[in-house]
């Protein structure tokens, strides 16, 4: 068992349970949909449950766990491309619109991540930029930028 693991577990379960307090104050549904309760509710949820999976990882302990380190030149190179393709993604938001500019950033993202299988690239960025333009401007009726997709509606 790793004490400072387990303090720190600890910290995002009491975290968690707090923006959850907080979060129950709003309304999750108002009038069938979603209020402004629903997203933090949701977000304190995965906060308690990312607690819940550090207390068992500590107390279950490791005695091979690698010591933290700093990165190499191949990683800063790595969080330097992370960095780019966000601001990229958001200088460019308007211009190309929220499909485009999200998924060339999860295609620069991924690669950065070290991924090189084309199918990857070509097939998660556009279904994940989708996904999210579909739970945000349809399901939660967010206006999003469209950019060069005007068609959509």
């Amino acid at each position: 068992m790793n004490k400072a693991e387990l303090a720190a577990a600890g910290i995002v379960l009491a975290v968690g349970v707090s923006t959850l307090v907080a979060a129950l104050r709003f309304p999750v549904l108002s009038a069938g949909v979603p209020g402004p309760g629903f997203l933090p509710t949701l977000i304190s949820a995965g906060i308690i449950a990312s607690g819940f999976v550090l207390v068992a990882s500590a107390l279950r302990g490791s005695a091979t766990s690698p010591k933290p380190g700093w990165p190499s030149l191949a990683g800063w190179w790595r969080v330097g491309l992370m960095l780019v393709a966000m601001a990229f993604a958001f200088v460019f938001l308007d211009e190309l619109g929220f499909l485009i500019s999200t998924t060339l950033f999860m295609v620069l993202m991924i690669y950065a991540l070290g991924e090189r299988s084309w199918l990857m690239l070509l097939v998660v960025p556009p279904g994940a930029a989708l996904a999210l333009y579909f739970v945000f401007a349809v399901w939660l009726r967010v206006p999003l930028p469209k950019g060069l997709i005007t068609f959509i509606g």
